[in-house]
C-alpha cells in the first residue's frame, strides 16, 4: 500500500513538472479521497521531501549550515501578506528542510482541522505546485 502511495506522489510531482497540472491535481485529489488523514500527512511529507531534494540541489553550498524560514520582500510578517495556503506550503517545506517534524505535523494538523473546508485542499495543492516548481528550477536544462 505504501509503495502505491509513493508511486502516486511521484506521479503527481512528475505530472506537474511536465506541465500537466490538471492530471497532477487529480492524482492528489484521488489520494485525498482514498487515504486516511495520517496517510495524507505522509503524502505531504513525501511531496516536501522532493522539494527538499530540489532545494538542496540548488543551494547545496548552504544546505547543511543554515536554518530555513519564510521571509517577505518588504520585511512584513508573512501572515500579513502571504495567503494562508501559500504560507503553509512554504513553512511545511522549510520545516522539512530543517528536519523539524514537530512543526511539520503541527502545520498539517492546523490545516486539516481548520474550520475552513477549503484550506486543507488548497494547502496540499499549493505544496504540490511549489514542489513541482522547485524541481523545474533545480533541473532547468534537463530536457524540460
Amino acid at each position: 500500500m505504501h509503495n502505491e502511495v509513493a508511486d502516486q506522489v511521484r506521479a503527481a510531482v512528475d505530472h506537474w513538472v511536465e506541465g500537466r497540472h490538471e492530471e497532477s491535481t487529480q492524482v492528489l485529489a484521488t489520494l485525498a479521497e482514498t487515504q486516511t488523514p495520517s496517510m495524507m500527512y505522509g503524502v505531504a511529507c513525501g511531496i516536501a521531501t522532493v522539494a527538499k531534494a530540489a532545494l538542496m540541489k540548488m543551494h547545496s553550498h548552504h544546505s547543511h549550515t543554515c536554518f530555513w524560514g519564510v521571509r517577505t520582500g518588504d520585511g512584513s510578517r508573512p501572515e500579513e501578506s502571504i495567503p494562508p495556503h501559500h504560507l503553509f506550503a512554504a513553512r511545511f517545506i522549510a520545516a522539512n528542510l530543517n528536519n523539524d517534524t514537530d512543526t511539520a505535523l503541527a502545520l498539517y494538523q492546523a490545516a486539516y482541522t481548520s474550520a475552513d473546508p477549503e484550506l486543507w485542499p488548497a494547502c496540499m495543492h499549493t505544496l504540490l505546485a511549489a514542489t513541482g516548481e522547485a524541481v523545474i528550477a533545480a533541473t532547468s536544462g534537463a530536457n524540460r
